[in-house]
């Protein structure tokens, strides 16, 4: 039989891309000739721009990079007119220093990392502020998650990925509530993970595996989990089809993915419902601003067909002041309207008039949620969807 590749090669014309994923060990310069070639061969009829995509590139020894530093440099001797694109992931934590060195000693080589610029507002979502009101948030969802998961398929001894885990509060829930086999937490913030893995530690939980990784290139082998969740997380991305795509092929067929997106413009808070309608329309704006859509929700049904997925499971989940504790309702919202009045009003670029009236507006919602005659909602919506059993090939069996 024949041994099978720690890594692969893949080349995309259309794109003009060749990706190389996996790990890279040669023992000699030599034994990298086989990708070399590769290289070379897709990049003769090109012109233009030539990607090389080593976003699941996990790791690539000394003399691996030595000799892809050769073989880069005598392409652009080759064929000057070619500019080379190294495309990165700050998820690989080696590999930003390195593929700059190589962009700064050969000319025509550039470098983009590209969960920069997936995920546009990762600088102002992935704040250490927000941990305890990401707390608290999980405390008041889980009191109505908990009775839905096991009717969107999760069952104890379950392998789980968590993608987009936050904080980790949400998979040591599941972890003590469903005993699952495996639980792997992902997540980009380095800062939300350091606070998971002191947790896990301080409550002696070993059988969750936290992970920084990039949601639309994860390093988790094809079709290994009976239940992915991504929670409050897929509307932080740019283009939400292709994080799906990769959960998609993370989840074994018959497998299901689970998923909770918010909608954010149908926020509501009496007796002063025209500001706190308002001040939400204009947060979910603000956000659009830097590619977030605070309005994922009444898509989700759409985006899961689309992707692939069966069997679509949707409910709507309306916290309230009737329904939550009104002390940890108050508190998820009032940090959350910090959060936007100090950082995405900022950086979305609003003028302070707009921010006062925001301001009020969310006054105006935390009012309602306290006061013993008002009345203040937050919609959530949970979907999920199962991956198709893969048919029998025509005569097997």
């Amino acid at each position: 039989m024949r041994r099978r590749l720690p890594y692969t090669v893949r080349f995309n014309p259309s794109n003009q891309e060749i990706e190389l994923a996996g790990t890279i060990r040669p023992e000699r310069e030599a034994d990298f000739d086989a990708v070399a070639s590769r290289i070379r061969q897709s990049a003769g009829a090109l012109s233009g721009t030539f990607y090389l995509n080593l976003r699941r590139l996990r790791h690539l020894n000394h003399t691996g990079f030595v000799a892809l530093a050769r073989c880069l440099q005598a392409l652009r001797g080759a064929r000057p007119e070619l500019a080379l694109k190294l495309i990165i992931s700050s998820a690989i934590p080696w590999s930003e220093a390195r593929f700059r060195f190589l962009a700064d000693v050969i000319d025509g080589v550039g470098v983009e990392i590209h969960d920069n610029d997936f995920y546009p507002g990762h600088s102002e979502v992935e704040d250490e502020q927000l941990i305890p009101s990401l707390r608290t948030q999980t405390s008041v969802l889980w009191k109505h998650e908990r009775k839905l998961l096991t009717r969107h398929g999760l069952r104890p001894g379950a392998t789980i990925a968590d993608v987009g885990c936050n904080i980790g509060d949400f998979a040591t829930l599941v972890h003590k509530t469903f005993k699952p086999a495996l639980v792997v937490a992902v997540d980009h913030s380095q800062a939300f993970l350091e606070y998971a893995r002191g947790v896990a530690d301080e409550f002696g939980l070993r059988a969750i595996e936290y992970r920084r990784g990039d949601p639309s290139n994860l390093l988790l082998a094809d079709d290994s989990f009976d239940f992915v969740t991504c929670r409050l997380a897929l509307n932080m991305f740019d283009r939400p089809g292709d994080v799906l795509r990769e959960l998609l092929r993370i989840t074994r067929p018959g497998g299901r993915l689970y998923l909770v997106t918010e909608f954010m413009s149908q926020v509501y808070g009496y007796p002063r419902d025209a500001t706190v309608g308002w001040t939400y329309r204009r947060a979910a704006e603000l956000f659009a601003v830097l590619s977030t859509e605070l309005d994922l929700g009444p898509k989700t049904r759409g985006y899961l067909a689309n992707t692939g997925f069966t069997d679509i499971r949707i409910d709507l989940l309306e916290i309230s002041g009737a329904n939550t504790d009104r002390h940890d309702f108050e508190r998820v919202r009032a940090s959350w309207a910090a959060f936007i009045d100090r950082e995405i009003a900022a950086a979305a670029g609003g003028d302070e008039r707009d921010s006062e009236r925001m301001r009020q507006g969310f006054r105006d919602h935390i009012h309602a949620i306290t006061h013993r005659r008002g009345y203040a909602t937050w919609p959530v919506c949970v979907a999920s969807g199962q991956k198709p059993e893969r048919r029998a090939s025509p005569g097997a069996g």
